[in-house]
């Protein structure tokens, strides 16, 4: 039976066509450039200096910064894959609005699958990443002492970051990645942070004291309160209407 099997995948092996190299498209190099003017725009989105359902006008964007059109679209695939912006066919790029329903979605996943992270990145963490965990623990109380949303707000996505990447579980981290929702998650930061950075602040201190003590269930805990908290507080700047239709966009 051994000798069988071992025969039938020597034969299936070496009856498989091989692949014409020479035929493959070669990957795109992403320039500087690229990522460039992709953090320009998503900072601008992030910023509200672009609204929620504001078309991004190519032509206009391009003369703007300078540039042309190509790399621009390519900073554009690279923030639709990131949940920032959405393309409508036959109209053209526009910044994704945001609804209550998409709260509700987002917040329960995001705080089962950070929770998980969590856990995972109490035993898992190295010295080395929980030392520059502490040190983004320490830089976000100073963002929060002296007022400076948008420090606080980049620091608190390398905070959630650098759990996730503590797991050591790239499927996990696949998935956390690919949720496309990011730019939700930066808009109502912006919002929330404004008015509540201390709370937060207490919140993340308290994330890092469980994965510093390498108490798994307790950080789960913590990372998934902490968010479920902020999406309760999220739900909170929508209008009453749209909690009930959860279709209407929240409008800045």
């Amino acid at each position: 039976m051994g000798e069988r099997w071992v025969f039938f995948c020597d034969h299936a092996v070496y009856n498989m066509p091989m692949i014409n190299i020479s035929a493959l498209r070669s990957l795109p190099v992403r320039s500087v450039l690229v990522d460039d003017i992709r953090d320009w725009l998503r900072d601008s989105i992030v910023n509200l200096d672009i609204k929620p359902g504001e078309q991004l006008n190519e032509l206009l964007l391009a003369e703007k910064l300078g540039v042309s059109r190509s790399p621009l679209r390519e900073a554009f695939r690279l923030l639709e894959a990131e949940g920032f912006i959405v393309r409508q066919s036959g109209k053209g790029v526009y910044v994704r609005e945001v609804t209550a329903n998409d709260m509700l979605e987002l917040f329960p996943v995001r705080a089962a699958l950070e929770g998980l992270a969590a856990d995972l990145a109490a035993s898992r963490l190295t010295d080395k990443e929980l030392l520059v965990l502490g040190k983004i623990t320490e830089k976000m109380a100073q963002a929060a002492e002296q007022r400076d949303v948008k420090s606080y707000q980049r620091l608190n996505y390398e905070f959630h970051k650098a759990i996730v990447r503590g797991a050591h579980n790239h499927r996990l981290e696949e998935i956390i990645n690919n949720l496309g929702q990011q730019a939700m998650w930066f808009f109502f930061a912006t919002l929330l942070f404004k008015k509540s950075m201390d709370y937060t602040m207490d919140s993340h201190r308290e994330i890092y004291l469980a994965l510093k003590a390498r108490d798994g269930k307790l950080a789960a805990q913590r990372i998934s309160e902490h968010i479920v908290e902020g999406g309760k507080e999220v739900l909170g700047l929508f209008p009453l209407s749209d909690k009930a239709t959860r279709k209407t966009p929240l409008i800045f």
